[in-house]
């Protein structure tokens, strides 16, 4: 970087990245090079003059867009924020996207000033070449391999991956706070220890197999239980209570039987919802969810096919 008030910036930057948003990883962060933009045969890029860094490239490539998480988004556009405009994420471009890109962004004047409330600690996080938020060391990542080895924060490895493709958040084989929140947020779902920690009832459900016995599923996640005879009349079914005289909300007594059967399955399958034998509004969002879930019509009702589905379905 160009020394004096621009390294200052960047440094400040990189620092704050590397707290806040994830830690950086070598090889893969650059700086100095001297160059035009990439596609452009005349234009000087600004790592040509030394104002520019590109933070963990590799796992950001230029032209790839959503390589941040949306909570790692709203924590760059505040390290942006706390510098003042003087520098610009190349995530933020107009057209083509460059996600691991900083650059300092204003005249000399401002960049100074900004640089100058750094180095007299005035600015938010890191200032200048401190240690990380909080005065202590950054975490050390430990790695894990096997496939269902404990994993926790600040692991990393292959069985990550699973895990996070598994949650739904960046498959990048860092177990960091992200991907902690997100698991936290699968075992809830699924009536487990919400502990953000992957032990074996968590494997299991991401293995497709349940911690128990009774779950009715084999090694390769498929269920081999066999759903029982749908109790209502062909054509009819189990929905939220209303005039439709095939619809069936459990305010008759005669049904509650027949939804509290599938209301306990679903919960051994994981999913957090009382058997109540009730079919009211809570019952009707797990039920969506489920059908989404499958990718089957997602009407919020259980009919023959979501029946059917219950038991015999995979658990995911």
């Amino acid at each position: 970087m160009r020394k004096g008030d621009v390294a200052t910036v960047l440094s400040y930057v990189a620092n704050r990245f590397h707290s806040e948003v994830e830690l950086l990883v070598w090889p893969g962060n650059w700086g100095y090079a001297e160059r035009t933009i990439r596609g452009n045969s005349t234009t000087l890029s600004n790592h040509a003059s030394g104002t520019a860094i590109d933070l963990n490239a590799p796992r950001h490539p230029l032209g790839k867009v959503g390589t941040f998480s949306s909570a790692q988004k709203g924590r760059i556009k505040k390290i942006l924020a706390d510098c003042g405009g003087v520098v610009r994420w190349g995530g933020n471009y107009n057209g083509r996207k460059d996600e691991m890109h900083f650059e300092i962004n204003a005249g000399t004047a401002a960049v100074a000033k900004v640089a100058k409330a750094i180095k007299a600690g005035k600015k938010p996080g890191p200032s200048g070449g401190a240690t990380s938020s909080g005065g202590s060391s950054s975490p050390t990542y430990t790695t894990v391999t096997g496939s269902t080895p404990l994993v926790k924060l600040y692991h990393k490895g292959e069985p990550v991956k699973r895990i996070q493709k598994a949650v739904g958040v960046k498959v990048d084989g860092y177990f960091g706070k992200d991907t902690q929140t997100a698991v936290k947020a699968y075992q809830k779902k699924r009536g487990l220890d919400a502990d953000g920690i992957v032990g074996a009832k968590t494997w299991a459900k991401i293995n497709g197999k349940s911690s128990s016995s009774s779950s009715g599923s084999s090694s390769s996640g498929k269920v081999t239980s066999k759903a029982p005879a749908f109790p209502l009349p062909k054509g009819h079914w189990y929905g939220v209570e209303s005039k439709n005289k095939k619809n069936h909300s459990g305010y008759y007594k005669s049904d509650q039987a027949g939804i509290k059967q599938f209301q306990n399955k679903l919960k051994a399958r994981g999913w957090k919802i009382t058997a109540d034998g009730k079919f009211g509004p809570a019952t009707q969002k797990v039920v969506r969810q489920f059908q989404a879930e499958k990718k089957i019509s997602v009407d919020g009702a259980v009919g023959q096919v979501t029946w059917s589905k219950i038991w015999e379905s995979p658990v995911t």
